[in-house]
C-alpha cells in the first residue's frame, strides 16, 4: 500500500507556485510593478499542500485525526480512548491506514505515527477484517511500520497470513518480529525448517522442495541475499537458492556477484549462479497435458460422411421388361 498522496500534494503545491509566478511576471509586466512583488508567490507551494492535507485528514473522526498530532501526548489519550471503544473503533483505525504516512508540520500531522498507532490498535482488538489491509501495508512501507504490522498479525491469529509472512524470515531486520508472529500462528515447523536450511540441512531442503509454501521460502532466502551485519547469511542464503534448484533467484544472484562484497561471498553467490544458470538451459520433460489434441485428425465415423451425392449402383432391366 504505497502512499502516492505526498507526491500528488507536493506537485500540486509546484505547479501552483508556477503559475503565480508566470501570472506575477505577467502582472510586473503590465502593469510596471516592483519586481520584488515576485517574493509574494514563495509561501504558495506550502499553502497549497497545506490545504489539500487538511481537506483529506477532514474526513478522519477526531480521535481519529489526534492519532497523528504532532503532540506525543495528545496521540497516547487518543489512543487509549479508542481502544477503550473496543470493535467499534476499527473503522477508524482503517480509515488512518489509508491517510498519508508523511509527517508534515505544516499540516500539523504525523502519519508515520498515527499508522502505527493504528495497527497497533487493530492487532490489540484482533481485528480479522483488517488483515487485507494489513498485508498491502506490509510491501512497500517503512521499517518501523512493516515491524508493528508483523506483530499486528501474529496477534489477529489469522493462519491463512502464514505464506505472507514467511519470506520476512529472511529480512536482516524483521526477522526476529517475524518469528515471533508466525510462532503465535503455530507456524514453529516451518520456522525450524527456514533456520535447518540456512545453516545448510539438505533435509530440510528436501523437505522446502516439495513443500506449498515452497515458492514463500525461495523469497525469504533471496531476501537474506541482503542482509548487511551478518554477511554469512548471504553464503547460506545462495547455497539454500542452489539446492532448491531455484532458478526464479538467478537476477538476484547476479546482482550479489557484482556487489562490493568480501570474495568468499561472491564466490558462493558466484557458485550458486552457475548452477541455477546450468539447470536453466536443460531441456524440460514434454508434459502430455500441455500437448493441444484439438487440432489433431480424429478417425472416421460413418455417421459423419454424406452418403447422399455418392454415386448409387447401376439397376438392370431383365429381358422381358425391354421386349415388352
Amino acid at each position: 500500500m504505497r502512499d502516492y498522496f505526498d507526491v500528488v500534494a507536493w506537485l500540486t503545491g509546484l505547479g501552483s507556485w508556477l503559475f503565480s509566478v508566470a501570472a506575477l511576471f505577467v502582472a510586473i509586466a503590465v502593469f510596471d510593478f516592483n519586481p520584488l512583488w515576485i517574493a509574494l508567490s514563495f509561501p504558495i507551494p506550502f499553502v497549497s499542500v497545506a490545504t489539500l492535507y487538511a481537506l483529506r485528514l477532514k474526513s478522519l473522526p477526531k480521535l481519529a485525526r489526534q492519532l497523528g498530532d504532532l503532540d506525543d501526548k495528545k496521540r497516547k489519550r487518543a489512543f487509549e480512548q479508542l481502544l477503550s471503544m473496543g470493535q467499534s473503533s476499527v473503522d477508524a483505525f482503517l480509515q488512518i491506514l489509508h491517510a498519508p504516512r508523511k509527517k508534515e508540520e505544516i499540516a500539523e500531522w504525523n502519519g508515520i505515527a498515527a499508522t502505527i498507532l493504528a495497527v497497533e490498535g487493530l492487532g490489540r482488538l484482533k481485528a480479522k477484517k483488517a488483515v487485507p489491509d494489513l498485508l498491502k501495508l506490509l510491501h512497500g512501507s517503512e521499517r518501523d511500520v512493516c515491524e508493528k504490522v508483523i506483530e499486528a498479525l501474529g496477534e489477529i491469529g489469522e493462519k491463512s497470513v502464514v505464506p505472507e509472512l514467511l519470506p520476512f524470515l529472511g529480512s536482516e531486520f524483521l526477522n526476529s518480529a517475524t518469528e515471533k508472529a508466525l510462532r503465535k500462528l503455530e507456524a514453529d515447523a516451518l520456522v525450524d525448517l527456514f533456520h535447518k536450511a540456512m545453516q545448510r540441512d539438505k533435509s530440510a531442503i528436501e523437505s522446502i522442495r516439495t513443500h506449498p509454501y515452497r515458492n514463500a521460502f525461495v523469497a525469504g532466502f533471496i531476501r537474506a541475499l541482503w542482509s548487511w551485519e551478518d554477511l554469512s547469511l548471504i553464503s547460506n542464503a545462495a547455497w539454500a537458492l542452489a539446492e532448491l534448484w531455484a532458478v526464479e533467484a538467478i537476477p538476484a544472484l547476479r546482482v550479489q556477484v557484482a556487489r562490493w562484497l568480501p570474495t568468499e561471498i561472491r564466490q558462493a553467490c558466484k557458485q550458486a549462479l552457475d548452477k541455477l544458470e546450468m539447470i536453466s538451459k536443460l531441456p524440460r520433460a514434454a508434459s502430455y497435458t500441455a500437448i493441444d489434441t484439438s487440432t489433431l485428425p480424429r478417425p472416421a465415423a460413418t455417421t459423419d460422411i454424406p452418403i447422399e451425392n455418392l454415386p448409387k449402383v447401376a439397376t438392370f432391366e431383365s429381358d422381358e421388361t425391354q421386349s415388352d
